[in-house]
């Protein structure tokens, strides 16, 4: 009886921090991953050469402004090409390329039909060159 009135304290108090961090919303932030996001989602984009100067920029913003904020993601790499290659095969064609982690196939459903995804690719991929667009889904594989 005494393990359980502890349980039931520890839950309660858990509950009270929870409920003193919600944002002025109402909404709790976002619990930490507590999984390495082992499913990988990677798009190399192109825009198209009639794109205004700032879209490469503009969409790299939004990708760390909107697509880290959907719920199933937990991690977010974008930007364009490295100055310095690592080998001298490197591929260049692109404009920018993208990383996103998340738990699962379910978890990369949820993030292609958030809202947030929908707005990013509606604002965004009037810009975009889908002949030349790539994406890449993996799942890491560990021993």
């Amino acid at each position: 009886m005494h393990r359980n009135l502890m349980l039931g304290a520890a839950l309660a108090f858990v509950g009270l921090t929870a409920s003193a961090q919600a944002d002025e919303k109402g909404a709790l932030p976002r619990p930490k991953a507590t999984k390495d996001g082992n499913y990988v989602h990677v798009v190399l984009f192109t825009v198209k050469k009639e794109a205004p100067k700032n879209a490469v920029e503009s969409a790299i913003v939004d990708c760390h402004k909107m697509l880290a904020k959907i719920a199933s993601v937990r991690s977010v790499k974008v930007g364009r090409p490295a100055a310095e290659d690592s080998v001298n095969f490197v591929k260049k064609d692109y404009d920018f390329a993208l990383v996103i982690l998340v738990e699962d196939p379910a978890g990369l459903k949820a993030y292609v039909d958030d809202p947030l995804h929908v707005a990013f690719v509606k604002k965004h991929g009037k810009h975009f060159d889908f002949t030349k667009l790539q994406v890449f889904d993996f799942a890491n594989q560990k021993k």
